[in-house]
């Protein structure tokens, strides 16, 4: 392989690095964002006393959620061969967004 493509192959890796961490993080404050909206409806029904809300069984559906995320992330990052390149551009359209 010569030094040309492979300076392409890693600008291209880098580049989609960029575009998919740029994404990831702005689906992140997405999600976050809806999470919190989420929380403050249920306090506002709470306050109200709309609803009540077993707080214990609702921490242990939340951790059961983010242990599942976590497991995903792990399985995700050990299947795809993610080449430094792409991590870099990753961590800098994160940075970015």
């Amino acid at each position: 392989m010569s030094i040309e493509g492979l300076i392409a192959d890693l600008g291209y890796a880098g580049f989609a690095g960029f575009v998919v961490g740029f994404a990831v993080k702005k689906l992140l404050n997405l999600f976050l964002m809806m999470v919190g909206l989420y929380f403050l409806s249920l306090f506002w029904l709470q306050n109200k006393g709309i609803i009540d809300i077993n707080w214990a069984q609702f921490w242990v559906l939340v951790k059961s959620l983010f242990s599942g995320v976590d497991e995903f992330v792990k399985g995700a990052l050990k299947t795809v061969a993610f080449s430094s390149a792409f991590v870099g551009g990753f961590f800098l359209g994160f940075k970015t967004g």
